[in-house]
């Protein structure tokens, strides 16, 4: 058994295997250019997938659903690769010239566009496919090197890990195990690399086949159990190759009972794919295992199975080991003359076929036989013939054990060489990750202060703004006092009134007093005050202004209507200020042209309180003094405002401008913005 026996299944099941690897490639090369496929190529890669299974089981059927593919599409590296599973649909037809023109022409798209190297690799993973399917071994382990070369550059796809199994399956085929362990161990870092757990069973069975042909059974065994992890999810072809395996490195340790169970199951899962070569191969081991424990009947139950149309399908050398272990049955059940007779059918070319494991126990049947009949100097030859083949066998192994080691000691030294890098690269992290921990906590402490800095400014402000506020509210009584005394008016028109009831032509003019003081002494108190209040104040004031000094100047208003009676608040006494300023300093002779137009109108969200006349312009140094202006009113309103808009986004503005020429007088004109904010108890956050 031992090499013979794996040597004896990998031919039969290879092709399954690769077909497995194709429909991974095919399956996955979206995956690795997701970011590149548009809706029309993910719809290409799912119809390729489903022709993938259908190539094998109606080729003819595969071909012309992608050749209706291929009308519908405008991509051309999407057209290019179902024309690559075209040509191979057309090789399992047997149709090769149709397959290779399939082939070229994706060889020449390939060769005059840049970036199609995956496209290329496909290719010749597929071409390699078939020649293992032809038998080409050597023809198929270039086509699998090309393809390898295509694909294992950046950015490096899922697809790749076909084709390094497939080149792994190769180098174990042709007995170069520490080529094969290699490119195992490169698809198990692409896995790992990748995320892909699809093919990780299949490359743990590989790799436990490779350490137990160098009878490395500990090696062997960890990457058995770590495909026993996946196995279940895997197909029935990766399946039947895991459980082979097994039961052949079981078989190396004489453990037969737990070999038998392996091959049983084998058994198994090549019944649900009927594959005649495969049940044959599963006899066969069987068969040998019984023949090892001397249970005949159930070795000659398992190797009669082996006898029939499917064998003429197997290759030589697997025929001639069939035939061997047949006549080490007779040999073993005393049948002499039978088993001379199967001996004899084994000829030299049978022999020259058979690797030196098969002859080497070839050799050891033939010496048993010989020393069974007496014919010592035969029994001799074929004693030192079976040596020889042991010797050679023992030598290979020794080489790729060497070999093997040595590949191993350099991975795991440049294994040792990144962990070294890795944990300086994770010291300096380490270093990093703590400077920034202190940075963080400096600003930490940096954002504590200004907090604190800003939370004491805030304090301050709100404590000078109320400051300011009481200010202003004296800075109205002063103005309010220096008008007269509201208490003592009141006292002296309630003692008047009565008696000016016999002059009608005073009464009016008292009551607009009245309403006046009583206004005054109403808002002067106030930050802000509705609108209405302030116009229907400034109304009376002008009103018993006329009453006293005339008719001049004359005073005209364009008020919005819906602002007549509106409640927006406006800065106490903002409208009376102006107007008062411009009936008392305007005008230093009084004529009939004489005028003042006051305009309160809303444009774009602001409210514009606009008092503008035709005298003689503003010069606050030229204004004569009358002894009773105390200077205060046009001051506290900008005041008040800069106080304000402390804790506004948007600035409430005040401003006194000459007309420009040819035109002459003064305009004052109060902007607040919507929302305007006139509660001074807190400050703004």
């Amino acid at each position: 058994m031992n090499k013979h026996t794996l040597q004896l299944i990998q031919h039969a099941t290879h092709h399954i295997m690769l077909s497995v690897c194709t429909l991974l490639s095919c399956s996955l090369i979206a995956a690795c250019h997701g970011t590149e496929h548009n809706d029309e190529a993910e719809r290409a890669d799912s119809i390729i997938a489903a022709c993938t299974d259908l190539m094998f089981s109606a080729p003819a059927k595969a071909d012309s659903t992608l050749a209706a593919l291929q009308g519908t599409l405008t991509d051309s590296a999407s057209w290019y690769k179902a024309e690559v599973f075209r040509g191979t649909s057309h090789q399992l037809l047997g149709d090769t010239l149709r397959a290779a023109h399939h082939y070229a022409r994706v060889q020449h798209w390939c060769h005059t566009h840049t970036g199609s190297h995956y496209i290329e690799g496909l290719l010749w993973n597929h071409r390699g496919v078939n020649a293992i399917i032809g038998g080409k071994q050597h023809e198929g382990r270039i086509c699998y090197e090309r393809a390898f070369t295509l694909l294992n550059q950046p950015p490096k796809g899922r697809e790749l890990i076909a084709v390094t199994i497939n080149l792994a399956d190769i180098y174990m085929q042709s007995g170069k195990m520490p080529r094969a362990a290699h490119y195992y161990r490169y698809a198990l870092f692409l896995c790992d690399s990748l995320h892909d757990t699809r093919s990780r069973a299949s490359i743990c069975s590989g790799l436990g086949q490779v350490y137990m042909e160098l009878e490395n059974y500990t090696e062997a065994h960890k990457f058995f159990a770590q495909a026993a992890q996946h196995i279940d999810k895997e197909s029935l072809q990766t399946q039947f190759f895991y459980h082979f395996s097994l039961g052949n490195c079981y078989y190396y340790e004489e453990q037969y009972n737990q070999a038998l169970k392996s091959f049983a199951k084998a058994r198994q899962l090549a019944e649900k794919f009927n594959d005649k070569v495969l049940l044959i191969n599963c006899d066969a081991n069987m068969g040998e295992v019984y023949l090892m424990q001397d249970k005949l009947p159930q070795a000659r139950f398992h190797l009669n199975r082996c006898q029939g149309a499917a064998m003429q399908r197997m290759q030589p050398k697997e025929k001639f080991y069939i035939k061997s272990l047949l006549a080490d049955l007779s040999l073993a059940e005393g049948n002499i003359s039978k088993a001379a007779t199967q001996l004899q059918a084994i000829n030299d070319s049978a022999l020259a076929t058979g690797s030196p494991r098969y002859l080497m126990l070839h050799y050891r049947r033939l010496q048993r036989y010989a020393a069974r009949y007496g014919m010592w100097q035969r029994a001799y030859h074929y004693l030192q013939q079976a040596n020889r083949y042991a010797d050679t066998l023992n030598s290979l192994q020794t080489r790729n054990n060497v070999t093997e080691m040595g590949e191993r000691y350099q991975r795991d030294t440049t294994l040792l060489h990144q962990q070294v890098a890795l944990a300086d690269y994770s010291a300096k992290t380490a270093r990093q990750q703590n400077f920034i921990l202190l940075i963080i906590g400096a600003l930490i402490m940096l954002a504590l202060v200004a907090t604190l800095i800003i939370v004491t400014y805030r304090r301050r402000t709100q404590e000078r703004i109320k400051r300011q506020m009481q200010h202003i509210t004296e800075l109205r009584m002063d103005i309010v006092r220096n008008r007269v005394s509201p208490h003592y008016i009141f006292n002296v028109l309630g003692t008047v009134l009565p008696k000016l009831q016999r002059y009608p032509e005073l009464v009016k003019p008292v009551e607009l007093l009245i309403d006046v003081l009583r206004g005054n002494l109403l808002t002067s108190g106030k930050v802000a005050v509705p609108l209405c209040d302030e116009i229907a104040l400034v109304r009376h004031y002008v009103e018993l202004h006329h009453y006293s000094k005339g008719p001049l100047p004359h005073v005209t208003w364009q008020v919005t209507p819906q602002l007549e009676h509106s409640q927006w608040l406006v800065p106490s006494m903002s409208l009376q200020i102006p107007v008062e300023n411009a009936l008392k300093h305007a005008f230093p002779t009084l004529t009939d042209e004489c005028a003042i137009h006051i305009a309160i109108e809303l444009h774009d969200n602001i409210l514009h309180l606009c008092v503008t006349d035709n005298g003689q312009g503003y010069n606050p140094g030229k204004v004569k003094r009358t002894g009773r202006d105390t200077g205060t009113g046009l001051r506290l309103i900008a005041r008040t405002l800069e106080i304000l808009n402390q804790r506004n986004r948007h600035a409430a503005t005040f401003s006194i401008v000459n007309v420009p020429p040819p035109h002459h007088g003064t305009r004052m004109q109060l902007c607040i913005p919507t929302n305007y904010d006139f509660d001074t108890s807190t400050t703004r956050k």
